[in-house]
């Protein structure tokens, strides 16, 4: 007979994810265990269990549910009917505005999907490449001349979504620039050399 699932399930579920990343986040994977994670859950590790077999899937449920996320947000900016340089500030903006608020994802994205097993890695990885072609159809969009050799396309994308994973090791959205401020700069920066001849 199959267990009814609990009215609270999702929401306790989400908890255990919420502190998971950020241990992760902190200590990085191998120095995070369960017992910390049921521990700040206020939970056994039988409870964390009955959600995530594994520590492994553990991890994969963080970042899949960050990329997945991220993916439909970025993906409707895109399809929006507005110029494309409109569709890059925005989407520049997006991506800034959730890593400020989930710094901890793009750290354990950064740091610890190495330690997936490679099914779940190539699923992460997946998700990742449909960040990139979004990127890479914008800019194409932008400068089709400069878009023009398939060798560039990778690089171009990498280079932003590089310049705006990395800021997040070290800014601070509470600083003297807000996240707003700062995805204007980014988007500045990149359109502006991008647009040049």
């Amino acid at each position: 007979m199959t267990r009814e699932r609990a009215n609270d399930y999702d929401l306790k579920k989400q908890v255990i994810l919420d502190q998971a990343v950020a241990l992760i986040a902190q200590k990085g994977f191998d120095g995070a265990t369960m017992s910390d994670v049921a521990a700040a859950c206020g939970a056994s590790k039988s409870h964390l269990y009955h959600y995530f077999p594994s520590k492994e899937d553990l991890l994969f449920a963080i970042v899949k549910e960050h990329i997945t996320e991220q993916v439909a947000v970025l993906s409707a900016i895109v399809r929006e009917p507005r110029p494309a340089s409109e569709r890059f500030t925005s989407f520049v903006g997006a991506f800034v505005q959730e890593g400020a608020r989930s710094r901890n994802h793009h750290l354990v994205l950064m740091n610890d999907i190495k330690f997936l097993p490679p099914v779940q890695r190539e699923e992460v990885r997946k998700l990742e490449q449909e960040l990139m072609h979004l990127m890479v159809s914008l800019l194409h969009e932008i400068n089709p001349d400069r878009m023009a050799p398939a060798k560039v396309h990778s690089p171009y994308a990498l280079l932003l979504f590089g310049m705006v994973i990395w800021t997040f090791t070290w800014y601070e959205k509470n600083g003297a620039i807000s996240p707003e401020e700062l995805s204007e700069r980014i988007s500045q920066l990149f359109l502006d050399g991008f647009r040049a001849a």
